[in-house]
């Protein structure tokens, strides 16, 4: 994961195709979807790479989750 350190507050961010983009907030998103976790790289210079990797990971893992409730949520009966 590229992390720039001359940007500020981070976003992993997962695409449709199952890649993964590093980049700054988006500017507008939907106010009901869940947004990413910002600042991803924040806690990286005072961190052990390995932990810190985790700590993306898991950050990773509740958005994902997030934008799974939230579509799983307006399916109806014969969607799911």
């Amino acid at each position: 994961i590229c992390c720039c350190s001359d940007k500020e507050n981070l976003c992993l961010y997962g695409h449709p195709n199952e890649a993964w983009e590093v980049a700054l907030p988006a500017e507008e998103v939907p106010p009901e979807l869940p947004e990413p976790a910002l600042g991803i790289n924040f806690a990286r210079d005072g961190m052990n790479r390995k932990d810190w990797l985790s700590l993306v990971a898991v950050h990773s893992d509740c958005w994902l989750l997030s934008v799974a409730f939230y579509f799983g949520a307006r399916l109806n009966r014969n969607e799911r």
